[in-house]
């Protein structure tokens, strides 16, 4: 029998977290969370706005850490959703804290939350202090909890048995849980410490192990392995320790000399070195970011890019480097031009999510309103109940706009922007300020193996307004 209802529609999100098996034990799997939610929402007569769901998440890390709860609150921002609605308040939170910090944001933008296990009230004095009382209660738990595994991980390592399932390259994790030597990988692990022992070449190294073994490590990896002590059999991580931990591949004293041979052939990376396309330039070849370098002529620095995916690694027939000054030439000669396609693709798709998102809503309040009419001719509902809900799902229906209209970017402030005298204010900017701008309007530049921009993506137009020059315009 469905409930009696003086609410109107609202556009409710479903929050749903699960942190590990024992809260699948206790009935609070992803599963059973988001059927309980959906089912009362349905049972209200809500619209499902989104489902956010944090798998394998926990309370106790930031929120910030949780994906899924911030593309939430992001919608809340926008002003598409009405209610959050999740079982229980430890799915929600388990600080204080963080609280406070979401209410206000859910304040400015008229949101309120519901759980649908428990019941608190946030209008009282005496409803916000149950609140704290049971945040409190549960980030207790939640810190006994961090104490309880940090003396379990303390145990593991001092009896030397790993406390995850990933293990070093050259190890293998036996059916007691410790690491054991994997032979064939461990040789070459010995090799790669024997060759840099003796040519001093982290480059060289990891050049000679993929001609010899076809094996690829990358600058990284391969420099975390000589300063790992775990080859020596030594655990040092964590403030957790144990020199005897598991077999080592590399002996105590080479591992040593090693170190010694690392600190003396380490350089300093030269500061002062901003490359105004970093994290922008891709190889259209092999997808891989391009990386910048700086050569010295003529008394003055000149700034490249280039794919390490071929200069370290040889994975890539990208073998030429592109200059600074050919890309930001390109910027300028082009850039209107992508505008104009961006706007172009924005009144397709704007156009294209108004007829969608009408037809959607309406399509669910027509259903609703199918749905009522059987609930009565199957006499679940009686003519008064039919009457009222008849009436709030087609005021509803009523009440949807025939065009969702989509505020449009402000193209015409870009351009006017790029129209006046852009290039001198640009020469004026340090790098530092061109890459943010250049970032604040661009999301990815791909360079093929002959030096030339094959295309663009531009991000949002409307953070570039937002950069400090917009007071230019």
């Amino acid at each position: 029998m469905r409930k009696k209802e003086n609410e109107n529609i609202k556009r409710v999100a479903l929050y749903i977290r699960v942190s590990g098996e024992e809260q699948k034990i206790s009935g609070l799997s992803l599963e059973a969370q988001q059927e309980r939610l959906e089912k009362y929402a349905k049972e209200k007569g809500w619209i499902i706005a989104g489902t956010y769901i944090d798998a394998a998440k926990t309370a106790r890390k930031n929120m910030h850490k949780r994906a899924e709860f911030q593309n939430m609150i992001e919608a809340v921002k926008r002003d598409e959703i009405d209610l959050l609605l999740f079982c229980r308040l430890d799915r929600w939170f388990r600080s204080v804290a963080d609280y406070y910090k979401v209410m206000e944001i859910l304040e400015q933008h008229n949101c309120e939350w519901l759980t649908t296990d428990e019941e608190y009230d946030t209008t009282t004095a005496n409803g916000r202090l149950y609140i704290n009382v049971k945040l409190s209660i549960a980030q207790n738990e939640a810190d006994i909890d961090g104490e309880r595994i940090d003396v379990v991980f303390d145990s593991k390592i001092s009896r030397g048995t790993v406390v995850s399932g990933k293990c070093l390259f050259g190890y293998k994790i036996n059916s007691e849980k410790r690491l054991e030597i994997d032979e064939e990988k461990a040789a070459i692990v010995q090799d790669a410490f024997d060759y840099y022992e003796k040519n001093v070449t982290q480059r060289g190294t990891i050049t000679y192990i993929r001609q010899k073994y076809g094996v690829n490590w990358c600058d990284a990896t391969f420099r975390r392995m000589l300063k790992e002590e775990l080859y020596s059999g030594v655990y040092n991580r964590n403030n957790r320790f144990n020199e005897n931990f598991c077999e080592p591949i590399i002996s105590k004293k080479q591992f040593q000399r090693v170190q010694e041979l690392r600190k003396r052939n380490s350089r300093k990376t030269k500061t002062g070195n901003v490359y105004i396309f970093t994290s922008t330039l891709v190889c259209d070849e092999c997808g891989h970011k391009l990386i910048g370098y700086a050569i010295c002529r003529d008394g003055l620095k000149h700034a490249y890019y280039r794919c390490n995916q071929h200069f370290q690694r040889k994975l890539c027939n990208n073998n030429r480097s592109i200059n600074e000054d050919t890309i930001e030439k390109w910027l300028f000669d082009n850039l209107e031009n992508e505008i104009k396609k961006v706007e172009t693709a924005w009144s397709v798709s704007a156009a294209k999510k108004k007829r969608n998102s009408v037809a959607k809503d309406k399509a669910a309040i027509k259903s609703k309103l199918s749905k009522l009419k059987d609930l009565y001719v199957n006499d679940l509902i009686d003519i008064e109940e039919y009457k009222k809900d008849y009436e709030i799902y087609t005021a509803a229906l009523n009440e949807l706009p025939e065009n969702n209209v989509e505020t449009p970017p402000n193209f015409s402030k870009v351009r006017r922007l790029l129209d006046k005298d852009f290039k001198e204010i640009y020469n004026n900017l340090t790098r530092e300020e061109k890459r943010t701008l250049w970032r604040s309007v661009i999301k990815e530049i791909r360079i093929n193996s002959d030096r030339e921009v094959v295309s663009i993506f531009l991000g949002s137009v409307l953070p570039f307004l937002h950069y400090p020059l917009v007071h230019l315009l």
